[in-house]
């Protein structure tokens, strides 16, 4: 029966029941891999992904270092063992660096910025790259841009999706699980617009191996 893997972790979890999912722990090398034995992979509807999405949460209790599976994974044994083998560095940098470490996810709304329909071409390449720059960063509210600047000093590391319509962009955070609640103060009252929640397991910093 294949693997419906959940996470990558750096710890043996054995097995255990999460509510009513009975959990398994496959260890590869000292790459702990948690997983269900399944069929068939489940539909994604919204009750699952909450469902999965509990499960991340109850694995990242247990252990220092999770590198969720966002969606889930159904793969079979040997293809698995061949995907760990194949990645394995990726990995094992991976679960170093999110270690002791959660994320909090940033979402900033605004209008959506004006494009010009024939925009003029750039005359230099400084200034294509520019334009580039803005289109996967462009610039935030001045009250959005204030919080994140509070906050930068407990971001360990950032990444940033550019947003579209009202979302302008959304921004993932990985902090050590200790400086959450400095944080927490740092972000600081409600901001129009931007939405923070977290602390979350690092889904936005596991590597795309699925």
């Amino acid at each position: 029966m294949p693997f419906y893997v959940l996470a990558l972790t750096d710890t043996p979890l054995g097995s255990w029941t999460a509510g009513d999912r009975r959990l398994l722990t496959a260890d590869y090398e000292g790459v702990y891999v948690v997983y269900e034995r399944r069929d068939a992979a489940p539909a994604m509807t919204d009750a699952h992904l909450r469902d999965q999405h509990g499960l991340v949460i109850a694995i990242a209790n247990r252990a220092r270092a999770v590198l969720p599976a966002r969606f889930g994974s159904l793969i079979a044994r040997r293809e698995l063992t061949a995907l760990i083998r194949r990645h394995d560095a990726e990995i094992r940098t991976a679960l170093a660096q999110v270690r002791d470490r959660v994320q909090v996810t940033v979402r900033v709304l605004g209008a959506a910025p004006r494009r010009p329909s024939q925009p003029a071409r750039a005359t230099s390449g400084r200034e294509y790259l520019e334009r580039a720059r803005q289109q996967l960063a462009p610039p935030l509210p001045r009250p959005a841009e204030r919080l994140l600047d509070a906050v930068r000093p407990y971001v360990v590391t950032e990444r940033r999706e550019p947003g579209a319509g009202r979302l302008l962009a959304t921004l993932y955070h990985l902090v050590d699980a200790s400086q959450i609640g400095r944080y927490t103060k740092a972000a600081g009252r409600r901001v129009p617009g931007v939405i923070v929640s977290g602390p979350w397991p690092p889904f936005a910093f596991s590597p795309q191996l699925w």
